[in-house]
């Protein structure tokens, strides 16, 4: 499963980068890029055959909604996705607040430094993607 998960996290790196560069400069604000990284992401769930939920909010969880979860045939939730400029404590508690299968955090920080600083909130159970798409589409 690790394997299958690394390819897939790869690929769907590779397809939010290039939808990040695909913004029109004058139209790349933080709430734009968030808003269409969300939309990619709800494609790409569809794509595996999987029904993704837009901005779930788990149970007793007030601070922090999930992006995008993609839910299985038996309503189990597979992938459970947030984006965030950095790691938060906030996306990380709503994360480990219920069970999925995959739970992912993307990051959009362009200050890696920072970006690598807030993984201190990051557990066992969570994997991180920092997006960077100026390195790889120059």
């Amino acid at each position: 499963m690790s394997e299958e998960l690394d390819r897939t996290l790869e690929l769907w790196k590779s397809k939010l980068e290039k939808a990040w560069i695909e913004i029109p400069k004058p139209f790349r604000s933080d709430r734009a890029v968030h808003g269409t990284l969300q939309c990619q992401l709800y494609r790409m769930v569809q794509d595996l055959g999987l029904r993704a939920v837009a901005g779930y909010m788990p149970p007793r969880i007030a601070d922090r909604h999930i992006d995008i979860i993609a839910v299985g045939e038996e309503n189990e939730i597979i992938y459970a996705i947030c984006l965030d400029t950095l790691v938060t404590l906030a996306a990380v508690k709503s994360l480990g607040s219920f069970a999925a299968v995959n739970k992912l955090i993307f990051t959009t920080g362009m200050l890696e430094k920072k970006v690598k600083e807030s993984t201190f909130f990051l557990n066992e159970e969570i994997r991180h993607v920092h997006l960077k798409p100026w390195d790889t589409y120059k």
